[in-house]
């Protein structure tokens, strides 16, 4: 007798949703601190002109696939790619200096303009760092503690809750530290008062306006998912 079983295809199913949201979640963060190194520019109403480092979208497929993965997993699951992620974020990083410091080539000449996409300072990788920590198992813990409380109804509750407030918490620890705190432990050039405030609640509100807008993306996924399964 040839084929798989019913119980086989769904446990497939679950394994493949699984991994490519895994790798989903990974990639945007990689990538998100990548694009970070383009200042995106918009002028918003009330607020004016805001510069937005280009990752935020990136990061907003981050978010997605993090409350993705507590919605299907669970929560354990989830703390744990954030985990890895983070590892592999370090370990980027590392290769990613490895690279900057090797001999050039007489013939590259873009090894200035490599330096300038790739090379962020010590003080916006260390924000990086700390900041996808905080605000990702922040993310993950407030998702799953909505869940808690409305079960399975009210998915726009826990997906824009949990985004909502880790996207600031992710925009208030990032600018403070890469912008404010190291560059004065360190010696640089530190950003203090409206300039620093300007610039979180700036770059919050554009984040917050891809968190309502993956509102409607969760939905459709989720359903999508879930009639997956039920047919399986």
């Amino acid at each position: 007798m040839t084929g798989i079983l019913p119980q086989e295809e769904s446990k497939n199913i679950d394994m493949n949703l699984k991994v490519v949201l895994t790798v989903l979640f990974g990639a945007s963060i990689v990538v998100a601190n990548i694009t970070a190194a383009k200042l995106a520019w918009f002028t918003l109403p009330v607020i004016g002109e805001v510069a937005v480092p280009a990752g935020f979208v990136a990061f907003g497929v981050a978010f997605l696939c993090s409350d993705l993965l507590v919605e299907f997993e669970g929560r354990k699951y989830a703390h744990s790619v954030v985990n890895a992620t983070v590892l592999a974020m370090v370990f980027g990083w590392i290769l990613i200096y490895i690279a900057i410091y090797l001999p050039v080539a007489p013939i590259y000449e873009a090894h200035d303009a490599y330096i300038t996409t790739l090379g962020q300072s010590a003080n916006i990788v260390l924000a990086s760092i700390v900041t996808l920590v905080v605000s990702q198992h922040a993310d993950v813990r407030i998702f799953a503690g909505i869940r808690d409380r409305t079960g399975a109804a009210y998915r726009w509750i826990r997906n824009l809750g949990s985004t909502g407030v880790s996207q600031f918490i992710d925009t208030a620890i990032f600018i403070t530290l890469g912008f404010a705190l190291f560059p004065f432990i360190f010696d640089g050039d530190p950003m203090w008062g409206t300039a620093l405030l300007g610039t979180i609640v700036g770059q919050y509100t554009v984040k917050l306006i891809v968190a309502i807008l993956d509102t409607p993306i969760f939905y459709a996924v989720t359903s999508a998912i879930k009639t997956t399964r039920e047919a399986h």
